[in-house]
């Protein structure tokens, strides 16, 4: 047996059985002779010892015949799951594409996420679509191209990156030290978490807009504009947030509903005067001429902050005006004093409130919340706290008392109107109003009024805009703090005046508003100007009003508009382009398309330049004395020259002669470098550029983002591809 099993022609497990079988005991023993069972009991004892030696564990075991694998008994998650979830992560992702060069590339462009905070569900949701979209992709026989990507510049790591009480002392170029490394931090956590979640993609190099390389892609697409003339500089009245100091694009805007103002009838005195003369023939001066004598023309608004700065009052030539009188010698009545709300109410308000702020300080120290974010919870809990100490409500940031003072009508008082609207302002001043006289509002254009708050003349003029569907059919105008205003201010010639500093508070730009200088126009500088206005006798009515307001969507702060000298990209002539573009594209739901192009008809203008220091620098040059702005396709492609060698850091870092074209080093100390760096949408709408293949047209497959982006990360991607002249099948390459 044991020659057998040397010479392979018997296994040890036949051995084993044949001797069990050989020495079992038989049924029936009285049938074999005891020779027989002498025989037998002998051959057991001989071959017990090697009987022994085949059945030990492990000889039993080596010899069954099972599949050998490498595949653990246990599970030992805590070691398996990390290795398996980079297998399907990195490693199929780099296998399919070495193993299939040839075969037909799909391209999912990745929406860069903020690089900023720990991820979230929404986090998971988008990126396990994409997933799920690739993976499906190579069933279907592709190479999938996904190269994740980060948006890395923005407020809201600089404020991460400034530490409290060092906003002023830091330089540039230590704050771009600092919201560097944040952002570098964040990267690398979320790119932990998306290859433990197993997302195919190109995880080895993925794209960050604060690369070097993406960030000279980006100053070519800036290039490229400006070849085509679409870059200009301005003053425009432009979204601005107090709390971040610097102006904001609609993107980053989200609107409050509830939002809360003080609104203001407000009497302007007419001056003596005639009316225009295109308005003589049609004129009655019997009718409204005489009943304009000693009249004042009411204006309605819910910005009282911006009289100061008023050049004009509007009216519009085809409504009806009337001219009313005050019937009783009582002082206008405001609406009674709300009922204060019990103790019980507030208690709860201040619980709630006290939620609140410790949610937004869990979420600054996870990284996901701001530090203004906390710092207005926490001003909010202040003022409910002591509403509930005092038993009085306490005033929100911008809001008046509604049982602020106004000034008396004395009987016989003279209003203007618009017609359809005299009821509106009996009511809200609390008098009696008799119509003495009506007028086309042709009649009120060419006049002048008193402001009221310096007697200095300004215009009754004619506006498209003013409707009698609110407020009193005059529209007080102030070209520095509104598109619309803006708009007649460049019509007729009127200054675009705006006495507010990047602070939000009054300067002494404006004779009227010399007198709130450093206050905020939107705390106590509003409700100096309504005191004023009360004690000058021009204030008619004031009362709180709810309506949808701006907010800055980063600080969750209200938002003024301001005007200052910006960079823009004219949209008129490219929004056709853009529109153009689209029609290529395959848009699900289908419903998102009307969406996306709503948002680009409804813009004229884009607003690039953010007074920041972490970003990409805009790279314009202004001249010492005259202020003259310098950018040009040369000195844009010599700063992006220097920032694919050195980084973005270069622009503070080099001096004006290193900076200029070399041509130009000779007039370096006439010029110097401006500040000013680009929108961040403009950072991440030039991705196409800056990862995609120039030479594959679409370049992208797909774009899969929230609905969101259709304001945002989409819009910018449009915008960008068609001002660089993709839209005109130039150069760059598309969106799908």
């Amino acid at each position: 047996a044991e020659a057998a099993i040397r010479d392979g022609r018997l296994s040890r497990l036949q051995l084993v059985r044949s001797l069990e079988f050989s020495t079992e005991r038989p049924r029936m023993r009285c049938c074999q002779p005891p020779a027989a069972r002498h025989c037998r009991r002998t051959a057991t004892a001989a071959l017990r010892p090697l009987l022994r030696s085949c059945t030990t564990k492990a000889r039993l075991k080596a010899s069954l015949n099972l599949p050998k694998t490498s595949f653990s008994l246990h599970a030992k998650v805590a070691e398996t799951e990390p290795r398996l979830a980079r297998q399907l992560a990195v490693d199929h992702y780099e296998r399919q594409a070495a193993q299939r060069g040839g075969a037909d590339a799909f391209v999912l462009h990745d929406g860069p996420p903020y690089a900023n905070g720990d991820l979230h569900m929404g986090h998971f949701l988008n990126k396990a679509l994409k997933d799920i979209i690739n993976r499906a992709a190579l069933l279907a026989g592709h190479r999938v191209h996904f190269r994740p990507g980060w948006d890395c510049h923005g407020l809201p790591i600089e404020m991460k990156a400034i530490q409290a009480g060092e906003a002023e002392s830091l330089s540039p170029l230590a704050l771009r030290a600092r919201a560097a490394e944040c952002a570098r931090e964040a990267v690398a956590a979320q790119r932990e978490s998306f290859v433990r979640w197993g997302v195919l993609g190109d995880w080895e190099a993925p794209y960050t807009t604060m690369a070097p390389e993406y960030e000279a892609a980006q100053l070519g697409v800036l290039q490229a504009m400006l070849r085509r003339g679409l870059l200009f500089r301005g003053e425009r009245p432009v979204h601005w947030s107090p709390a971040s100091r610097t102006a904001l694009a609609e993107a980053e805007l989200e609107y409050a509903d509830r939002h809360v103002s003080t609104a203001a009838h407000v009497a302007f005195p007419l001056l003596e005067g005639p009316p225009a003369a295109a308005a003589a023939a049609d004129f009655d001066p019997f009718d409204g001429g005489s009943a304009l004598e000693g009249a004042a023309v009411v204006v309605w608004t819910t910005t009282p902050w911006t009289i100061p700065a008023n050049q004009a009052v509007c009216v519009r030539e085809d409504l009806t005006y009337a001219v009313v009188e005050a019937s009783d010698v009582q002082p206008s009545q405001l609406p009674s004093e709300p009922a204060l709300p019990a103790a019980a109410e507030v208690e709860e308000r201040v619980r709630a409130q006290g939620e609140v702020v410790r949610a937004a300080k869990a979420a600054l120290k996870e990284g996901r919340g701001s530090k203004a974010e906390v710092e207005a919870g926490v001003a909010a809990l202040l003022r409910l706290k002591s509403e509930l100490q005092s038993g009085k409500p306490e005033l929100q940031p911008g809001d008046s008392p509604p049982n602020l003072n106004a000034s008396p009508l004395p009987h016989g008082a003279r209003l203007v109107v618009a017609a359809s609207l005299v009821d509106a302002l009996s009511e809200a001043v609390g008098t009696p109003l008799v119509v003495a006289a009506t007028l086309p509002g042709a009649a009120l254009i060419g006049r002048h009024c008193a402001h009221p708050l310096s007697a200095r003349p300004v215009p009754v003029l004619h506006a498209e805009h003013v409707t009698d569907d609110a407020g009193t059919g005059l529209v007080h105008t102030a070209p520095g703090h509104g598109p619309e205003d803006f708009a007649v201010g460049v019509a007729h010639g009127l200054a675009a005046a705006c006495p507010v500093d990047e602070k939000g508070c009054f300067t002494a730009a404006t004779e009227e508003a010399a007198g709130f200088a450093g206050e905020s126009v939107l705390d106590d500088g509003n409700e100096a100007v309504l005191t004023a206005l009360r004690e000058g006798g021009f204030l008619l009515a004031a009362a709180r009003h709810e309506h949808r307001y701006p907010y800055d969507w980063r600080s969750k702060t209200p938002v003024i508009f301001r005007t200052t000298p910006q960079w823009f990209v004219r949209l008129g002539d490219l929004r056709g382009e853009a529109l153009a573009a689209l029609h290529a594209v395959e848009m699900r739901p289908p419903a998102g398309r009307a969406r996306l192009e709503a948002f680009v008809r409804g813009r004229t203008e884009w607003c690039l330049s953010r007074q920041r220091s972490w970003g990409v620098p805009l790279p314009a040059f202004y001249h010492v004395e005259t202020g003259e702005a310098l950018l040009t396709e040369e000195t844009v492609e010599h700063v992006a020259s220097l920032v694919s060698t050195h980084g973005s850091d270069c622009w503070w870092r080099l001096s004006e002669a290193e900076l200029l074209p070399p041509r130009m080093r000779h007039e370096a100390a006439s010029w110097r470098k401006g500040g000013d760096t680009l929108d961040v949408w403009f950072d991440s709408g030039a991705s196409w550029a800056a990862v995609l293949s120039p030479d594959r047209c679409p370049p992208a497959d797909l774009y899969l983002e929230g609905s969101d982006q259709h304001r945002g990360w989409f819009q910018s991607s449009l915008l960008t591809y068609a001002g660089a002249g993709g839209g005109r099948g130039g150069g760059g390459g598309g969106a799908d």
